[in-house]
């Protein structure tokens, strides 16, 4: 196996890893019944919300994910019927409507980061200070790549 190969199976192996940290819930279990498309807008609204705690204006959304707005909310219509999204009239605009993750959702996606973190910050405490700049320099330029390749590839 040559050291590309090695890589990037180390790096699915975590990321199957990880998933398993969070797969306990059975809402998560939902997740993995819905298109990759699906998917991306649930972790767009996720961080999105970020932003903004009340939701996403499905206009916003559907920029986000390079999509027209009809296609956008039918997307939407889908994972509220699966209990996975909900839809807000915005307090401060009656005639908005805002796009968020159900509570219980939100809130597991929250826990999950918050292990993810623990445990991130378990494994730099085992490196010295210099390899962890390595670290944190060499993810950002292959995260980096990774995004720019697959741009490369859309085209």
């Amino acid at each position: 196996m040559n050291s590309a190969e090695h890589l990037w199976r180390d790096l699915f192996d975590v990321a199957d890893e990880m998933k398993n940290l969070h797969s306990d819930s059975k809402r998560i279990s939902l997740l993995f019944q819905v298109t990759v498309s699906q998917l991306k807008m649930v972790r767009n609204v996720y961080e999105l919300t970020r932003v903004s705690e009340n939701g996403v204006p499905l206009k916003l959304l559907a920029r986000n994910l390079g999509t027209t707005a009809a296609a956008a909310s039918e997307m939407v219509d889908v994972l509220v019927r699966k209990k996975i999204l909900e839809r807000k009239q915005d307090p401060a605009d009656r005639r908005q409507v805002q796009i968020r993750l159900i509570p219980e959702l939100h809130a597991h996606f929250v826990q999950v980061e918050e292990r993810f973190t623990v445990c991130t910050e378990a494994f730099l405490q085992t490196l010295s200070p210099a390899e962890q700049q390595c670290y944190r320099e060499c993810t950002a330029k292959f995260r980096s790549f990774i995004f720019s390749y697959s741009e490369t590839l859309e085209k």
